[in-house]
């Protein structure tokens, strides 16, 4: 939202667009939020899609095509959100000086191309290490990798003559980054200053104590024949969300701030929806889903559920499970604290091929850094 305001500020036409419109909107709130904070008077941008009551007086919507670039041709806007379909018309070609696309690591290297005529130039954001593009066709070899992921060319972080690598966290831990940072990141990425103070405050000798105040638990359940769903590792879930909102228990931010842990400080993340559902139905009040759900979120506290007893048991295989994307989404959604409940057996897959043994390294090496309670 910065480099969009500088950009405007240089009298230039901007474009952002996304897979979907809220990503959309985000950014452009975003952008409003900043220009108001600077006192720009009389800032405006436009989004081609419905209006929403959240959008703040300066974020219009118009679901009109030819009534957007009419305006935008107009110089009444000069900053412009829309989806691919929109940015792929003619009516828009060569229309903006730079379009930013956001989450490009969901958005197709076919989309991409497309929206690519309605701008001199383009600014790629997002996290290939993190969810990938969703997969609802057939493509020729190569076509099917995101526009970030073909950028990168098989790396897991960006070469410094190929783009910016932003290196610092402003959420994680530093316990929790080291693990991140190696895992994914190539040892590239480090926590900001300050981080390091968020902690889960409990009183010496109560449940929550033993869990520490910071970093990465592994808790060992052990279960049989379980698929997608784990009646066992609910009731040990169960039981770490009533130690961690205890009576004392208090979570202390970045600033110092120490307020009592409550359920809505915690987020709890599975791999199926069975599971989900059966988390959901004896934890209220907490938030609840798998992984798609929660990209883009944070907590104090994240719960990671593996349900399944075995590698072998996995209804999805390996590949699903032990994704190393989805794996990086969970942990990484923690502040202070991130807790993996599952089986001891899902630490000891036999692997039979190379990309068996890849798919499990950021699994076991987790554990080999986790305080095991």
């Amino acid at each position: 939202s910065h480099m969009i305001l500088e950009l405007l500020k240089a009298k230039k036409k901007v474009g952002v667009t996304a897979v979907g419109h809220e990503t959309i909107r985000n950014v452009l709130r975003a952008v409003c939020r900043h220009a108001e904070e600077q006192g720009l008077a009389d800032f405006q941008c436009l989004h081609k899609g419905k209006p929403k009551d959240e959008n703040p007086e300066s974020l219009h919507a118009i679901d009109d095509n030819d009534r957007v670039a009419e305006l935008l041709r107009s110089g009444d806007y000069s900053l412009l959100g829309g989806t691919s379909w929109l940015w792929a018309n003619a009516r828009f070609r060569d229309s903006v000086d730079v379009l930013f696309i956001d989450e490009a690591g969901q958005m197709s290297l076919a989309d991409v191309l497309a929206v690519s005529a309605g701008a001199k130039s383009l600014v790629l954001l997002g996290d290939p290490q993190q969810l990938e593009q969703p997969q609802q066709a057939s493509h020729p070899p190569g076509a099917a990798a995101s526009a970030l992921e073909h950028l990168l060319g098989g790396t897991k972080t960006i070469a410094s003559d190929r783009g910016l690598f932003l290196h610092q966290t402003r959420r994680l831990h530093p316990d929790i980054c080291k693990f991140t940072a190696e895992a994914f990141y190539e040892n590239r990425l480090t926590s900001v200053p300050a981080l390091e103070r968020q902690a889960v405050l409990a009183l010496p000798g109560s449940p929550a104590a033993e869990l520490g105040s910071s970093g990465l638990v592994y808790v060992p359940v052990e279960h049989d024949a379980n698929q997608s769903r784990s009646s066992e590792e609910v009731a040990a879930i169960e039981s770490l969300v009533g130690a961690l909102t205890a009576s004392g228990v208090r979570y202390r931010s970045a600033t110092g701030e120490e307020t009592p842990l409550t359920r809505s400080d915690l987020m709890i993340v599975a791999p199926y929806n069975a599971q989900v559902t059966a988390l959901a139905e004896r934890l209220p009040n907490v938030r609840i889903g798998t992984v798609d759900k929660f990209q883009g979120q944070q907590a104090p506290v994240v719960i990671v559920s593996l349900t399944t007893s075995t590698p072998e048991d996995a209804p999805r295989g390996m590949e699903f499970l032990y994704s190393a994307n989805r794996l990086n989404v969970a942990t990484s959604r923690a502040k202070a604290l991130c807790i993996l409940v599952g089986s001891p057996r899902l630490f000891e897959p036999d692997c039979r091929t190379p990309r068996e043994m890849r798919l499990a390294n950021a699994f076991c090496r987790y554990r080999e850094l986790a305080r095991e309670v």
